[in-house]
């Protein structure tokens, strides 16, 4: 091992000696990227923890002369790819710190770019990433992507002379759902990915073209299919599962149509608070649909033997008619009592304009 001043001295000699060569490369043989990778210290306040500072560095064998030098820090704290064991990266010296950038592109690969096995990679490995493929990109396209199939890119759509006009960010993840890719990618380690918003995993899109956008609905109704609109400036979200969370509120507003559309249920509830439709703090309670079969059902069964009472009477029936009016009001007034002072009629939690 050589120390640290003499690997900067060492740098800066390589780079005198040739003035189009501005850094040296290496092969990481370390990285420190879990907490047993970091030598334990003692605080200030005497606890014992780790050495958080040195968590993302790595150790490096110079490929020039075999010296390994110890504890290499990114060269930007910010926007870092973290190499692997066995990757290649270029070192350089600014102001007597040596720092690695991002790991050296061997294979053309975003999974890895090993060539060779030396030490011996313990976390990522090629069986496990292997559909995970350099995004299919186009001319003055940006893309940032990881190693396991998800990627970021700021890319563009053309206009009608098919030149590239309008802009479009998409974030995609897990490459390997798109089971007619995986299949090429089985038999040729260098197929691209061709994002596809419809068979990649999950993904968020933002688009401004004036065509449609690519994305086809899971589900829709007949009548939305006319209104349904994806062209100009538009965020479309898909996935198996969408997750929205608030530990406090949440808001939607749009200045014309809200649309929900489900196969199945579409379900709205409230734990311990009320549900309002068509105003906010919407006063008058809907009426639930079961006690109101039931309410009309009690209703007609009483109406129905006041009727049979009437047709049943001989002579002049006033005792009979006044009976069954007895009867008859009795059963209303159970039924008021019942479904109207009780409020079993109406939803303590679900109130309309």
């Amino acid at each position: 091992l050589i120390t640290y001043e003499e690997a900067i001295e060492l740098i800066q000699s390589m780079m005198q000696m040739n003035d189009y060569n501005q850094s040296v490369s290496g092969r990481v043989v370390k990285v420190y990227s879990n907490q047993s990778d970091l030598p334990e210290r003692t605080r200030k306040d005497g606890v014992n923890t780790y050495a958080w500072e040195m968590h993302g560095n790595i150790d490096v064998k110079l490929n020039h002369n075999g010296k390994v030098l110890r504890n290499i820090g990114p060269m930007c704290s910010h926007f870092n790819c973290m190499p692997l064991i066995d990757e290649e990266v270029s070192l350089v010296e600014y102001d007597g710190q040596i720092f690695y950038s991002f790991p050296l592109n061997r294979m053309g690969s975003v999974n890895h770019n090993r060539l060779e096995k030396i030490v011996g990679e313990e976390e990522v490995f090629e069986s496990t990433t292997y559909f995970a493929r350099p995004i299919f990109s186009f001319h003055g396209d940006t893309t940032i992507q990881g190693r396991f199939g998800n990627y970021m890119m700021f890319t563009s759509e053309p206009e009608v002379n098919g030149y590239r006009a309008y802009p479009k960010i998409v974030i995609g993840n897990n490459q390997d759902k798109d089971t007619v890719q995986t299949g090429h990618k089985n038999y040729d380690k260098k197929f691209p990915h061709f994002h596809n918003i419809n068979t990649v995993g999950s993904s968020i899109e933002m688009t401004s073209s004036p065509a449609a956008a690519d994305i086809e609905p899971s589900t829709m109704e007949l009548d939305q299919e006319e209104f349904f609109d994806t062209t100009g400036d538009a965020i479309t979200i898909t996935s198996d599962t969408l997750i929205f969370n608030s530990s406090d509120m949440t808001y939607m507003q749009s200045g014309n149509d809200i649309s929900i559309t489900a196969q199945d249920e579409i379900n709205i509830a409230t734990i311990e608070g009320r549900v309002s439709l068509g105003k906010t703090d919407s006063q008058s309670p809907i009426v639930r649909g079961t006690e109101m079969r039931n309410f009309v059902n009690e209703l007609l069964l009483s109406l129905d033997g006041f009727c049979n009472t009437l047709e049943a009477f001989e002579g002049d029936g006033a005792a009979q008619v006044q009976s069954a009016a007895s009867s008859l009001k009795k059963s209303v007034v159970s039924m008021g009592t019942k479904y109207i002072e009780e409020e079993k009629l109406f939803s303590k939690k679900v109130y309309s304009e």
